[in-house]
């Protein structure tokens, strides 16, 4: 200590701002504990919902995907063949970002004889049908292969009208009568839309009894798609295929956005109350600090101490607290993160680098800003009223 105090001033000032700056944080720790605890919350608080923000049109995204598809592809207008080529379709797939597809089917559709009556038959890829229509309600089972030419699905109305149910047989014949076949009823669908006056068959199955092979009428799919992302995958398309014309479905893509729109608003407006309420946490517990240190700032003035040194020293223990606070809050925050996006989308959240400096930045200016009315308080305390008692 003596070597610092003659050879190392500027030393000695370093080490004794650090001796009033651990005095303070330890001496009156029930406040600092306050100020800490307030700003943890508020820290976990805005890195949850930054977390999530981040994350939330992807995980959105894919959860809307449980609601159908979202993607059209149909023949273009300058297409006169009737239909798309089985083979551009599968290079149309494989053109897709992989990790962006959830899944996607053709269907061919044609009008067939059965026991009781006409009706639409639709040729799907049942493995694609299945991640696309999640929603469907099928009392039976689903065919679990493509080239399962011996089963069928019904819908709920057709299935009524034609007296079936899952294990009846059904006879189907083609529109000129040059094919018939019978079929085991797997299941009967209930899917709310036009889907349930149709039977389902294997799209193999189909091209067969409607004489179109390897053709297929249109395309559905599932596609991840945030923003503008649909429509550039559109584009992309029919760049690279002039025989098809792809287009996003509207409803949903608008839905979509509708609904992220809200949720992000929503998010926003917590974040924000959230900043103020800690602010307020802050300024309450910085003045009774103040109040209570109001000899000692005193004394310090009164030593020569300047105004300078006595903001820089409060803004030291405000950015140390608001260091300890954030630290905590970003781990806490990290885990309600999670919490939240397993309740709201059961999925795992994806820890995003930039949400430790735009919690700390948000973090810090409430801190500041608390700190703003406490410390103007300590600079225009006078030393001479305090020496008096006053």
């Amino acid at each position: 200590m003596a070597a610092i105090e003659t050879t190392n001033p500027r030393a000695l000032r370093f080490f004794m701002v650090i001796r009033l700056l651990y005095k303070a944080l330890t001496v009156r720790n029930g406040q600092v504990l306050v100020a800490i605890v307030s700003i943890m919350v508020g820290a976990a608080v805005i890195s949850s919902l930054t977390s999530l923000y981040l994350d939330i049109s992807a995980k959105m995204s894919q959860e809307m995907r449980t609601f159908g598809a979202n993607f059209f592809v149909r023949p273009a207008p300058s297409n006169t063949a009737r239909g798309i080529d089985m083979q551009t379709y599968r290079q149309l797939l494989a053109e897709l970002p992989q990790d962006k597809l959830v899944g996607g089917t053709p269907l061919l559709y044609g009008l067939v004889r059965l026991d009781l009556g006409n009706a639409v038959l639709t040729g799907v890829d049942f493995a694609g049908m299945r991640k696309i229509a999640p929603y469907w309600q099928v009392d039976g089972k689903w065919i679990g292969v493509d080239f399962d030419e011996r089963s069928c699905m019904v819908g709920r109305r057709l299935a009524e009208t034609m007296e079936l149910k899952p294990g009846s047989v059904v006879t189907v014949i083609n529109a000129d009568r040059s094919m018939q076949t019978r079929l085991l009823v797997k299941a009967v669908v209930d899917t709310g839309d036009s889907e349930d006056d149709q039977i389902f068959v294997t799209l193999s199955l189909a091209q067969k009894l409607l004489g179109m092979p390897g053709r297929i009428d249109v395309a559905t799919l599932s596609v991840v798609a945030q923003g503008n992302e649909a429509d550039l995958l559109a584009e992309k398309i029919n760049a690279h295929f002039p025989g098809v014309l792809a287009k996003p479905i509207r409803k949903i893509s608008e839905s979509d956005g509708q609904i992220l729109g809200k949720i992000e608003g929503l998010m926003a407006l917590v974040a924000a109350t959230i900043l103020v309420i800690t602010t307020l946490c802050v300024n309450a517990t910085l003045t009774a600090m103040v109040a209570r240190r109001t000899p000692e700032i005193g004394l310090q003035k009164a030593l020569g101490a300047a105004d300078g040194a006595i903001v820089s020293q409060f803004l030291s223990e405000t950015a140390v607290i608001c260091l300890i606070g954030v630290l905590l809050g970003v781990v806490l925050g990290f885990g309600l993160a999670q919490i939240l996006g397993q309740a709201v989308f059961s999925a795992w959240v994806t820890f995003r680098p930039a949400v430790l400096p735009l919690t700390a930045g948000l973090s810090l200016l409430a801190a500041l800003a608390a700190a703003a009315v406490p410390i103007r308080r300590a600079v225009h305390i006078v030393p001479a009223r305090v020496l008096r008692g006053e």
